[in-house]
């Protein structure tokens, strides 16, 4: 994985420590929520919507990352430069506490200082927006069959 990454980070000229922070934050280099099945970075990963499986994948989670940081991201690598990365282009749920994080653990791999695993739980909500989903199009569904049936009269 860190062989990979660093011949696509080099040939972008990204710091791989940057990716590796981001993949830390995320999913713990792919041991949390949706890097289990793929999404190291999050990249291209928006859960509730249609999940883009071209971004599925190590070289392509590393890719798309890179392309988006040298379009997007103002260097040196600043925490003020990753708030606004965060805020303006990767758009997480929470961009300053986002950056904050991917910041600091990088930061960290700069002082040669690994990221520890956390004692914090963090809950994986995909089957619960599955479910959501079902429910949500079962229901449409029930109101369109209705329409049918009684007409749209209001």
């Amino acid at each position: 994985d860190w062989k990979a990454t660093v011949t696509i980070c080099a040939r972008w000229k990204v710091d791989p420590y940057f990716i590796a922070a981001i993949g830390w934050h995320e999913t713990h280099w792919g041991k949390l929520g949706a890097g289990v099945t793929g999404w190291i970075l999050g990249y291209g990963y928006f859960p509730g919507s249609t999940v883009k499986e071209k971004y599925k994948g190590l070289f392509n989670q590393v890719e798309g990352a890179c392309k988006q940081i040298v379009r997007d991201m103002q260097l040196p690598i600043t925490l003020v430069n990753v708030v606004n990365f965060a805020v303006e282009s990767w758009r997480s749920g929470a961009p300053r506490s986002w950056a904050q994080s991917v910041y600091s653990i990088w930061s960290n791999l700069a002082k040669d200082i690994l990221p520890q695993p956390t004692d914090t739980e963090i809950q994986d909500l995909t089957k619960r927006v599955e479910i959501i989903e079902y429910v949500v199009n079962l229901f449409k569904e029930l109101i369109s069959k209705l329409a049918k049936e009684f007409g749209s009269e209001r």
